[in-house]
């Protein structure tokens, strides 16, 4: 069974309910984040978003008019439209996205980049390219290794973890540019592979939508 489908129909509300306690607290890392870049956003997308407890606070520190969250577990998005009823949260995938009918100033990939299926990656990639605004900026916090690796999750035997610096991968695309980057090494249990290739490096990543002809100069 693909990742995709088994968060879709156990996973996801797993995982919410083993984490729902420190859903709360605040996220220091990517708070510190948005003031050092002074980010200002009208409308926020957070893609795993859980029950929008972090979403609800960038969206105060944002000063955001609209924000949208989406997750695949049920559970995340009931508790949080009971929480908060100022923010629109969404049961779909990331890859369905293109639902919502509005553009983004700021997308947050909230830690689930390393599970999606590497088939989708490149899908993945284009409807955030898509979903963002001239100029926008994109978030990613996500495993960052030294070199590309799976492995089983260390919660169950059910879901691949694919680990990858997106860096290269999307600089290259001349779609995006590095405005900050924070790598940290997390001790957290969670995080660690049961296997060989073990990786504790995460990082916190914000890019830049930029025109892609400007980084495509002529070979005159």
């Amino acid at each position: 069974m693909k990742n995709i489908n088994s968060i879709r129909k156990k996973e996801a509300d797993k995982y919410f309910l083993r984490n729902k306690d420190s859903l709360s607290v605040k996220d220091e890392k990517i708070f510190n984040l948005i003031k050092i870049n002074s980010i200002k956003a009208n409308n926020i997308l957070e893609i795993g978003c859980a029950n929008g407890n972090k979403l609800n606070q960038y969206s105060k520190l944002c000063k955001s008019k609209k924000s949208y969250g989406v997750d695949l577990s049920k559970k995340a998005i009931l508790d949080g439209k009971r929480r908060y009823k100022d923010l629109k949260l969404l049961n779909i995938s990331s890859i369905e996205i293109d639902k919502i009918k509005v553009n983004f100033d700021f997308i947050i990939c909230g830690f689930f980049l390393y599970h999606l299926d590497r088939e989708l990656i490149f899908k993945q990639f284009d409807l955030i390219h898509d979903k963002l605004s001239k100029n926008g900026l994109l978030l990613i916090w996500d495993f960052d290794p030294l070199f590309k690796h799976s492995n089983k999750d260390h919660n169950t035997n059910k879901l691949n973890t694919f680990k990858m610096s997106y860096d290269n991968f999307l600089i290259e695309s001349g779609l995006f540019e590095i405005a900050y980057k924070h790598k940290y090494l997390t001790s957290k249990v969670i995080y660690r592979d049961k296997k060989k290739f073990k990786s504790n490096s995460v990082s916190l990543t914000l890019f830049k939508k930029i025109e892609f002809k400007k980084e495509y100069p002529e070979n005159i």
